[in-house]
């Protein structure tokens, strides 16, 4: 045998499906000797070895190898598992909503209620109105000074001969929105011509029930005229304002409209009410039913490949009898929890009564790890990975001599050797 062309082709194989679980050598020793038993006590095929037939055989043995992985996540009895994963609920989500930040159950708070008062909100200041084409103040340099949450930021603007309203408050908006204070600063038209400017905070609330920011003029022109003062660009046409609530009953504020409680739950006050919201916490369906969606498909890729199989060959396909008949005595529990069959053996899945199934903790113990379903499509996905070869045709060439002690060994290119041994079978 040429070692440098068996290295080529395996470093150069790369196999549509890698496991992503760590398995540990007890697990790859008990695959090597169910495959040499497999070796030891088959008989001698004789097999036509179609390209039809190598795509059924690496396709089963990769689906197989997917649903035991989806039944493995299903399964999982850990802290972390699918189904012990929790979302943040809230009673009303347009007045208030909640998401979990922290996994931590230690952290979590217990279930809450609020009752949303008054919403945080911004400072807008609104300017004198002005003709566009009109002309003000007189060319020079203008200082002034702008405070915002009681740190000063110095400006100075330069208007030029000549410069109409709308330059000057177009270019003057540019100059304080640009200077990233915190301010969003806009000119605003009007019908009749006119334009003015229009001032906001970014941030909302306020720390001690005062502006959140104010302008004054440093500088004047002979006529004794700023630039703020001149296009009232201090003028609050709305006061900023905290969020106010009821928390389990007690009153208490924010100068946000989002804030954490213990370090887990991020609530968002989205509207005023005159009715409390309770916020608890329950099974992540979204991530849940992710987890059966995946599960549903990698179920149909299997049957797929038989339904191919048979058709393409015009022979009835033995894995579907007997994934049809390991099913059958659940499926009308199955269907009730939104996982159908349709006449070849595929899962169809309903979200909306899945997600019920979910919500009531049905689902979970239907896929439980002792569960008779997820034990039987685990053993029998197991089988499919260590032999695939037992579901299409093939001649007997001889038995087995069960009178002596067997021989074979694992890594013999037989129909029982796992064909590509990656992933651990």
């Amino acid at each position: 045998m040429s070692t440098a062309v068996y290295n080529n082709l395996i470093s150069s194989f790369e196999p549509k499906y890698t496991t992503k679980y760590a398995h540990k050598s007890s697990e790859l020793r008990s695959v090597v000797k169910r495959i040499r038993k497999q070796t030891q006590s088959s008989p001698v095929y004789l097999l036509n070895f179609t390209n039809k037939k190598q795509s059924f055989v690496l396709g089963v043995k990769e689906a197989s190898m997917k649903l035991t992985e989806s039944l493995n996540v299903l399964a999982d009895d850990s802290d972390d598992a699918l189904f012990q994963k929790r979302k943040a609920h809230s009673t009303d989500p347009e007045q208030v909503s909640a998401e979990l930040v922290s996994a931590d159950s230690e952290q979590l708070p217990s279930a809450f209620s609020i009752r949303v008062k008054q919403l945080a909100d911004s400072q807008v200041n609104v300017g004198k109105e002005y003709y566009e084409t009109g002309k003000g103040l007189t060319a020079g340099s203008y200082q002034f000074k702008v405070t915002v949450n009681d740190v000063g930021y110095d400006f100075q603007y330069n208007i030029r001969k000549d410069a109409d309203h709308k330059e000057v408050i177009d270019g003057l908006s540019g100059f304080i929105t640009k200077a990233k204070i915190g301010l969003l600063a806009e000119p605003y038209s009007t019908e009749a011509g006119k334009i003015g400017m229009r001032i906001e905070s970014l941030s909302l609330g306020t720390p001690n029930g005062e502006r959140s920011f104010t302008l004054e003029d440093k500088t004047f022109d002979a006529g004794g005229r700023g630039i703020v003062s001149y296009y009232g660009l201090n003028s609050v046409s709305k006061s900023p304002q905290n969020a106010v609530f009821d928390l389990n009953g007690t009153e208490k504020s924010s100068m946000a409209n989002e804030f954490t409680l213990g370090r887990a739950v991020k609530v968002t006050l989205r509207r005023p009410s005159n009715v409390e919201a309770t916020v608890d916490y329950r099974p992540d369906s979204d991530l849940i039913l992710q987890g059966v969606k995946d599960f549903v498909s990698n179920y149909n890729e299997l049957i797929g490949y038989n339904v191919e199989y048979s058709r393409d060959t015009d022979t009835p396909s033995k894995l579907l009898r007997e994934m049809n008949a390991l099913v059958s005595p659940y499926k009308n529990e199955l269907e009730s929890y939104g996982i159908a069959f349709d006449d070849d053996g595929y899962m169809d899945l309903n979200t909306s009564l899945a997600a019920e199934a979910v919500e009531s903790g049905e689902l979970h113990e239907m896929f439980r790890p002792d569960s008779p379903l997820v034990l039987r499509l685990t053993a029998k996905s197991d089988a499919i990975k260590i032999n695939p070869m037992e579901y299409i045709d093939k001649q007997i060439v001889s038995y087995p001599n069960t009178s002596k002690p067997p021989r074979g060994y694992s890594y013999i290119s037989s129909l029982y050797s796992g064909l590509l041994f990656n992933s651990y079978c």
